[in-house]
């Protein structure tokens, strides 16, 4: 299961990526019981890097998508 956020610039900063995050990455372990989440994220994108720390997720390799190189950040039940 990917789990993915995206807020918009004005709200940058204020932690909802964040909150929003963790509640889908709760419902996916704790609910529906995927035993494995994982993260697309550019190295680029400081931010996202960040709130998948704080999630618990780790990196685990890269692959590429559409062209580019993005790291596979991963959390397990």
């Amino acid at each position: 299961m990917e789990l993915g956020w995206n807020t918009y610039r004005a709200f940058w900063g204020q932690g909802f990526a964040n909150e929003a995050a963790a509640a889908a990455l709760k419902h996916a372990l704790e609910i529906r019981r995927e035993p494995k989440v994982r993260a697309l994220i550019t190295s680029a994108n400081e931010s996202s890097l960040r709130v998948a720390k704080r999630l618990g997720l780790a990196y685990e390799t890269e692959t590429e998508l559409y062209g580019k190189t993005v790291g596979i950040y991963t959390r397990e039940r």
